[in-house]
Parts: C-alpha cells; structure tokens; sequence
C-alpha cells in the first residue's frame, strides 16, 4: 500500500517545483519544464507516470501516480528513472545451495508461523548481505508442530498442511542452516517476533545458536516518516515487495532496507551504518533486547480509525476487545493500528468485557512484576467474570502481519 502524507507541503509555485526537482537532479539544470518522471513499486509494477506535488518531513518528496499520492525519498526516484526496475518474480520454491555460505556481513531472516504460537515455524527466508548488496538467498517450507495450522495464518501467507505435510521440521534443516548463523549478524524486521520464532521452533536454542541480531525497525526510525511496516519502509524507498508475507520476499526486502539506511548514511556496509548510528547489536542469549524500547506512549484511541477498505470478518481480533500493557517492539500508536485494521476495538483499560490482553515488556528486568493490567485480567478470569486471551507481542504480531 502507498504511504499516504498526512501533513506535507504542495509546492506554491511552478517555478519552486522546478527548482526543486533540478536540486535533488530530478531534471536537467538546462531544462525550463519539469523532466517526466515514472514510477515504480508496489502498486505500478511497470514504470509509470507521476508528478511532483511538495514535500513532507523536509526531504521526502510527495508525488502523484493517478489519483494516490505517495511519500517517497527523491534519491530513490532518481534511481528509479535511470533503472526502471521490475518486479522480480514470486520466489517460492526452495533453491539449491553451495556447501558454505558466502562471506556475509550479516543475513537478513524472515519466518512466517502456522498458528499465533511463535513455535510454529511454517517457513523461513534467509537473505545474506556483504557490503551493499544482497548476495545470497536461501528459502524453505517447515512443517509446524503436528503440522497444525490457523486460519489466520494460512490467509495471510497462503501456506497450507499439504504443503508442508512432507517438509522437515526446523532441527531437521538445522545442519543446512547453521552456516547462516554462527557467529553472524542477523537482521530482522521488528526481530523480536522472528527471534522468539527461532528460540522457541528450533530444540536446544540456547545451546546451539550463537549470533547477534539487529532490528532495522531501529534502523528506519526518524528516516522513514509514517509507518514503519516492512510493506511502507520499502514502498518509500522504491524497494519491489510483490509478495509481502512470502518468507524469502520479505528477507530480501528487509535486506534491502538496511542496505538503504546504510546507503543514505554514507557507509559503506550495514555494520558501519549501526555503529555510525549507535544501534546497538543485541545477544542471541540476552532474552531482552538491549535496543531503547519504544516506550508505551500515551495514544489517543479517538483518533485511530481503520486505514482498510473492509474487514476479515472471520479474523480472531475482528469485533474483540483489545488492550495493551507494557512496551512493545514497535510503537504503540502502529500497533493500536494493526489492531484496528483487523476490526478490533481498541481500549486503554481491562474490564470484564475485554477479550484480548497484549503483553509488552514491564521495565528493564525480565523478571519484572506483572502489570495492574495483566493482575486485573487474571483475577476477572479466576474469578469467572471474563475470558481474557493473554498473549505476548510475538503472538500478537503474527496475528496481525509484520
């Protein structure tokens, strides 16, 4: 989907157009009329025409593609006149590969799961980075415990029982993908959904894997305006994202993303770009992140409305009583959103009536004492009062889409 402004500026006149498009080399120097610009991405898999209309943010330009306007980074607009890029095939099938993996500054991961349990690994892409460039990818269907499956699931990324029913589990696959992750960076896409999958799918975690991972949701933060979904980071950088939700599709595009922010940084490789950021890495064996949370905001419920056409009316959050509790892995007005969008009605205190608890993170200890929040929710359970779904951000997350 387009990322639409919500406050951005038209230009006053055509001559501030003009100016404008031949500073960010949109146009020639030479030229008296804005040059014809096209674009690609999500929604215009052919190149096609689009207009300048202002700025939002201060450098992200607001074009016009038919009737949508669309927020987007001039340098990758550029980029698109020179290579009028396509949009690469779907990429399902599972591709051979050499014995070792090569020289990798760090892979990007994506998992997609049966059920709203992150030990139900059904999928994984793997996309493995040197330098800025996407180098290597690797992509197989895992069978999920009993080879179980939720409806949910199963709409969102089209995987079914039959086609995993006679796929390795993931300790199965372990030999042929440990290459990727001994002592490699791994970066993912709001990573603690695709960690917590990796921790919980695969026996033994603790024991076996050894690596440290980044989140390039971190990454995106004050470069990208909006939402910071997979879907609207690459739809402002002009990155082909044909099948969201296809686990290799959505590893390339997160690779592609941090390799954007390490480009737009100046580095020349995306560890360079997190040092230069001061991102920091987190362990493998660390169970909390050591990335500054996005602190639980106040979020004016009022004010979120649903940003889709219409409702899965068959979707476990459709028509539920949602509240929150905690810090989450992604900011809390995004999250209230995902909610919305899938038909929920968000609220900012637990009462009888509310079916869904989500858990964040409570302070900096692991340990940390359960919230007001969730020892409301356990004493109108226990009490018969209510039957409130407890769940953590993993779970929630794959309900509603990374």
């Amino acid at each position: 989907m387009p990322i639409a402004p919500t406050h951005w500026t038209p230009f006053a006149t055509p001559e501030e157009r003009l100016d404008y498009l031949k500073e960010h080399k949109l146009t020639p120097k030479t030229y008296t009329a804005p040059k014809e610009l096209v674009y690609v991405g999500i929604d215009a898999a052919e190149p096609t025409p689009c207009t300048a209309e202002g700025t939002a943010d201060g450098c992200t330009l607001v074009i016009r593609v038919g009737e949508t306007l669309h927020c987007i980074h001039p340098d990758y607009l550029v980029e698109m006149q020179t290579k009028r890029r396509q949009v690469p095939a779907p990429r399902r099938k599972a591709t051979p590969k050499p014995a070792a993996a090569p020289e990798a500054d760090c892979v990007a991961i994506d998992f997609e799961t049966a059920t709203g349990k992150p030990d139900s690994a059904c999928a994984l892409g793997v996309a493995v980075v040197r330098g800025l460039e996407v180098v290597d990818t690797w992509y197989h269907l895992i069978q999920p415990p009993e080879n179980r499956y939720e409806e949910a699931n199963v709409r969102v990324h089209g995987i079914t029982p039959a086609q995993t029913a006679d796929q390795p589990s993931l300790d199965q696959l372990w030999p042929e993908l440990r290459r990727f992750f001994d002592g490699t960076l791994v970066l993912a896409h709001n990573a603690r959904f695709d960690v917590g999958v990796l921790r919980k799918s695969l026996s033994q975690s603790d024991k076996i894997l050894n690596f440290r991972y980044a989140d390039t949701l971190q990454m995106v933060k004050n470069v990208v305006p909006g939402r910071h979904g997979l879907d609207a980071c690459c739809e402002y950088f002009g990155i082909a994202l044909e099948h969201h939700h296809n686990a290799l599709d959505d590893a390339v595009a997160c690779a592609e993303v941090a390799i954007r922010c390490a480009k737009l940084a100046g580095c020349a490789s995306v560890r360079d770009c997190l040092r230069q950021r001061r991102l920091t890495t987190t362990d493998f064996h660390r169970k909390t992140s050591t990335y500054q949370r996005y602190a639980a905001k106040a979020v004016r419920l009022s004010d979120v409305t649903a940003t889709v056409e219409q409702f899965d009316l068959t979707h476990p959050l459709y028509q539920k009583t949602v509240v929150f509790t905690g810090d989450l892995a992604i900011d809390r007005a995004e999250a209230v959103q995902r909610a919305v969008n899938k038909g929920a009605v968000v609220k900012s205190g637990v009462s009888a009536k509310t079916d869904v608890l989500v858990v964040g993170r409570q302070g900096q200890s692991a340990a940390a004492p359960e919230s007001g929040k969730e020892r409301k929710a356990r004493e109108l359970t226990e009490a018969g009062k209510a039957d409130i779904r407890v769940m953590d951000e993993a779970e929630f997350m794959a309900l509603v889409g990374e």
